[in-house]
């Protein structure tokens, strides 16, 4: 099994587990990210740790959208909108856009 299935394994195994738990919600997510924030201005988080914890999420979440038809797009909007809610390390963030904005990316895929 090479790296990568081993990682997607991985994944959909706490998948699972999470989704037994239930620790899909808001709360969970807020205090995430706080979490980050304090890390990273301690020093203990650095940008490269951040990034694959960002990556753990996207891979969650595509994980649990995967009949999408535009997988790529979905991909895309879903990184874009992870960098603007987490802290960046010293970088100007992009705004995350509206709501409006993404369910009409989410309408393009669903159509295309």
């Amino acid at each position: 099994m090479s790296s990568i299935e081993q990682r997607a394994a991985g994944a959909r195994e706490l998948h699972r587990t999470i989704d037994f738990l239930g620790l899909r919600a808001h709360a969970t997510t807020v205090g995430l990210i706080q979490l980050c924030e304090e890390l990273l201005k301690v020093g203990i988080l650095d940008k490269a740790a951040l990034e694959r914890i960002k990556d753990a999420i996207r891979m969650e979440l595509t994980l649990s959208q995967a009949r999408r038809s535009n997988q790529t797009l979905f991909d895309e909007t879903l990184r874009r909108r992870l960098d603007a809610i987490f802290p960046n390390c010293g970088e100007p963030a992009d705004p995350v856009g509206s709501i409006d904005t993404l369910e009409e990316a989410l309408d393009l895929e669903d159509k295309g």
